[in-house]
């Protein structure tokens, strides 16, 4: 995976108003005191990522204008973003990216950068609903429960800052097709609000070896 063909994919995925996006790979980037603080005791490894990730995610905000700023991780893990931001971190295959916008645009987002290697067979169950699956040829299912999974890791994260409620995969059932992720009726789903479960928006795309996914949450969406 390289940062050439992140960047042709990210440019694929449209036009996005408000929307800033940033790149970055492991080994650069500085690491304000309050983040440091969550990777104390990572493996260098994990440290030269997470730092990367937030590195992305301030080129994010340059592209709006914004001043740099610390991202530290939450209990949850979750990056908390500055007032006013919202905003999600992928890492995939030794490159990270970061997108992020006012809160005054967007409820919520969630991107998702994965190798469009397909899901291992055993995986598939716990991944996809049959229904999101039952119209695909047998050679095909795989490939597409991949775009099922790097969807729904989208929509996950865009959904999870505005529940604070963990779910499985099951909870959504995928529309590649028409962009959306619907909430289900499976039980790990059930104790969500009904306010809280508006169709998700997705746009993805994909080439050159990579999955690119995105659920950005505008902030006049609809609730039922």
């Amino acid at each position: 995976m390289s940062a050439v063909e992140l960047e042709r994919l990210v440019r694929q995925i449209g036009p996005l108003r408000g929307v800033g996006w940033g790149l970055a790979v492991p080994g650069e980037g500085d690491l304000y005191p309050e983040e440091e603080v969550a990777i104390a005791r990572a493996r260098p490894e994990r440290r030269a990522e997470f730092a990367a990730g937030r590195l992305a995610a301030r080129r994010a905000m340059a592209q709006l204008d914004l001043a740099d700023a610390a991202i530290p991780m939450g209990p949850d893990r979750a990056p908390v973003w500055p007032k006013g931001l919202v905003g999600s971190i992928s890492h995939a295959a030794g490159i990270c990216l970061g997108v992020v916008a006012r809160a005054d645009n967007f409820r919520s987002l969630g991107i998702d950068i994965e190798g469009d290697a397909p899901l291992a067979e055993d995986l598939i169950p716990e991944i996809c609903l049959p229904e999101e699956l039952a119209l695909v040829p047998a050679n095909l299912r795989a490939a597409r429960a991949k775009r099922l999974f790097s969807a729904k890791e989208a929509a996950y994260k865009a959904h999870y800052p505005l529940a604070a409620q963990a779910f499985g995969f099951h909870g959504l059932q995928v529309d590649l097709a028409q962009g959306l992720a619907r909430f289900t009726d499976h039980p790990e789903v059930a104790s969500i609000p009904p306010e809280s479960r508006a169709d998700l928006p997705l746009r993805q795309v994909f080439g050159a070896g990579l999955i690119l996914s995105l659920s950005a949450i505008p902030a006049d969406i609809s609730r039922r």
